[in-house]
């Protein structure tokens, strides 16, 4: 039986509890999510990110869900890639930790319509990138 990386973390998390509650991002929030996927790219000075979507989860965590294009190995980008991960909730006051944890990656455009799907299922909006 095959399971791809993108399916075997959705089960290792569990899913998004049905009462997960959209959120607004603050801009610092925004900035980190942002920092630490360019951390992950091979080019970090040619990016472009669409706004990202998030929801609180039963967990008290931040669920965030957004789309990035980088510039490829070729010198032209790659196209929308989507990306999952989270804020954990820091203690009872739900304070958040300033780190970002990325979950999910694609690595192809298959797993990239499956993280949408997910993201969008799970009550994340995740609107494309703006031309």
């Amino acid at each position: 039986m095959h399971f791809s990386i993108l399916t075997i973390g959705f089960l290792a998390l569990g899913i998004v509890a049905t009462e997960a509650k959209p959120i607004q991002l603050t801009a610092d929030q925004i900035g980190v999510v942002e920092q630490t996927v360019k951390s992950l790219l091979k080019d970090q000075t040619n990016v472009s990110f669409g706004k990202p979507g998030a929801i609180t989860t039963s967990t008290g965590s931040i669920m965030v869900c957004g789309r990035y294009n980088a510039k490829s190995g070729f010198a032209g980008y790659s196209g929308e890639t989507a990306y999952r991960g989270q804020f954990d909730s820091a203690d009872s006051e739900t304070k958040y930790l300033p780190a970002f944890d990325i979950i999910t990656m694609p690595e192809n455009q298959s797993e990239t319509d499956d993280l949408v799907k997910f993201c969008t299922n799970s009550g994340v909006d995740l609107p494309p990138i703006s031309k």
